[in-house]
């Protein structure tokens, strides 16, 4: 008979979103989330629930945090396995602590491997985080219990680390298999991804259940692993319901403020209250075209999730400029000297010698 496993990680309830308006609405949505994986835990009749650390942000997770979690794990009757993350460290303090867990929750609740058997033939191993960076959870581990040994775990695939994302619990895939592991069900990573190895899974990661940055993989969403004899098999499921966006809209030779507005309204109909857009307005225009972001913001960011405009667009020909005998050209040709960062402050000063003033 084989043994069926809903996997998720980083929910990070209770975050904050610096990088976007609409805080309030997404923390809603990664909480309607989590409770469309137990919903999907339950129609699938699965035996048993992991989670793979960060859950929560232990600084601003309270006494409703855990009464929303405690109702939706106790929903799910069966088991329920949670491996603390660097967001939610096991600690005197942490919700998991509390002495109204339900009854079916089990929590690895320190640096250190240990055994929890899931069926005769099947055993899963967890490793918690504490406040203390844990090192390579793999460093060390020999797991001997034999049959199919499945690893829960918070950490960091060195081999695929993300850009700009901080290691924590690093670990090889080779170090898995070394150990003794089947596979490895982890978190950290909020873009899913199944790495296999001679056509059989070794680790997987399922995503946050919704975006939570910019620039992510765009697989949101829990695993579902089934355990039939020796064979393991991962099937991927969606939960994402609100998407993060990045847009380029071109207004090249566009002369004036209403064929602005209509570029940008062609660029945001595809989306809806569920996207949260980021645009950045690119191009050359015609000279004195007034590019009015916090206009744009208000016409159109209603309809949106949030929106936020970057103005990158061109009015003068700057190469041109910098040839100028002039103060002005001396000026233009030092700031594309500069590269990116001359780049920035090439807008705001040809405007002081043009007279003209623009938004910020």
């Amino acid at each position: 008979m084989s043994l069926r496993i809903v996997h998720c990680a980083d929910v990070h309830l209770e975050t904050v979103f610096p990088d976007t308006s609409g805080g309030a609405a997404r923390r809603h949505a990664l909480a309607a989330a989590f409770a469309r994986i137990v919903d999907e835990a339950l129609a699938r009749d699965a035996d048993v629930l992991t989670i793979g650390g960060d859950l929560y942000e232990s600084e601003r997770a309270g006494p409703q945090t855990a009464r929303f979690l405690f109702e939706h794990l106790a929903r799910f009757g069966n088991p329920v396995f949670v491996a603390p993350g660097n967001h939610d460290p096991y600690a005197a303090s942490s919700i998991f602590a509390r002495a109204d867990v339900p009854e079916n929750v089990k929590v690895f609740n320190e640096a250190a491997w240990r055994a929890y058997p899931l069926a005769p033939n099947v055993t899963l191993f967890g490793f918690g985080h504490t406040p203390a960076e844990p090192g390579r959870p793999f460093a060390h581990a020999r797991f001997d219990r034999g049959g199919v040994q499945i690893a829960l775990a918070h950490g960091s695939d060195e081999q695929r680390c993300p850009p700009n994302k901080r290691a924590t619990a690093p670990f090889r895939s080779d170090e898995i298999a070394a150990a003794g592991a089947s596979m490895l069900l982890a978190g950290h990573y909020h873009g899913g991804y199944v790495v296999r190895e001679g056509g059989r899974p070794i680790l997987a990661y399922p995503g946050s259940p919704e975006p939570i940055k910019f620039g992510e993989n765009d697989v949101h969403g829990a695993l579902l692993v089934t355990v039939d004899g020796e064979h393991l098999e991962i099937e991927p499921f969606a939960t994402s319901r609100t998407r993060l966006v990045e847009l380029t809209c071109a207004l090249d030779g566009v002369s004036n403020e209403s064929g602005a507005l209509a570029a940008l309204e062609a660029s945001l109909a595809p989306y809806g209250t569920n996207d949260y857009v980021r645009v950045r307005l690119s191009g050359h225009v015609e000279m004195g075209t007034r590019i009015d972001t916090d206009l744009m913001a208000e016409r159109f960011g209603a309809s949106l999730g949030s929106l936020t405009i970057a103005d990158a667009t061109v009015s003068h020909d700057y190469a041109a400029i910098a040839r100028e005998p002039t103060v002005r050209g001396h000026v233009v040709s030092d700031l594309l000297a500069r590269g990116a960062e001359g780049a920035a402050a090439l807008r705001y000063a040809l405007a002081a010698f043009d007279g003209t003033e623009i938004a910020p």
